[in-house]
């Protein structure tokens, strides 16, 4: 039986470890990488938020396949049910005003938001060059060499750029630096677009 991390560092080992597998895996059920990315995510969060309580029976790894493929199976359930009722709904009725409306949470999103305002904060107060490459890598989604050539730099400089801003961005946000890698998602600077 596998113990799931208490130490942060740790976890984020554990997330680093099996992230990537995971989206495959994620892959196969739903097409969209934001949501793919989103599964995977939310898979890690309730795992570190319910670590002291939960009891694993199998490995560490087969919990972890497993509650992605769960998820993955839930999701395709909503959306199919949510398919269905807007069929049946005319375009008046498809007009949403609340959150509730829409099915969201309320403190949910307000938390949501200012976790997500704090972290854009800390990266628009970054050293410019950082600031920049992080920019470019993370919300233009360009590539190391994209990045060197548009900023007229080197792939190494690009890479050393990004990972000083991580370095500086989880020192920044270290109370919440298992929700910044998870919506940051560090593997994309060292996996893909290379």
């Amino acid at each position: 039986m596998d113990r799931i991390p208490e130490n942060k560092n740790d976890f984020e080992r554990l997330f680093f470890q099996y992230y990537p597998v995971l989206c495959r895996i994620a892959h196969g059920y739903v097409y969209s990488a934001a949501i793919v990315e989103e599964i995977v995510s939310d898979v890690f969060v309730k795992l570190w938020n319910s670590r002291s309580t939960i009891i694993i029976h199998s490995s560490l790894k087969d919990y972890l396949f497993k509650s992605v493929q769960n998820t993955c199976i839930d999701h395709l359930r909503i959306e199919k049910k949510r398919r269905q009722q807007t069929t049946y709904l005319d375009d008046s009725e498809l007009s949403c005003t609340t959150l509730a409306d829409l099915g969201e949470n309320p403190l949910d999103y307000l938390v949501s938001y200012e976790t997500e305002q704090r972290i854009m904060k800390a990266v628009d107060e970054l050293p410019e060059r950082y600031q920049q490459t992080f920019k470019l890598r993370r919300f233009d989604e360009l590539s190391y060499e994209e990045i060197a050539g548009k900023m007229g730099i080197t792939k190494n400089t690009v890479k050393s750029n990004l990972r000083e801003a991580i370095l500086v961005l989880k020192e920044k946000l270290k109370d919440i630096s298992v929700l910044l890698f998870l919506i940051f998602d560090y593997n994309r600077f060292d996996n893909q677009k290379k």
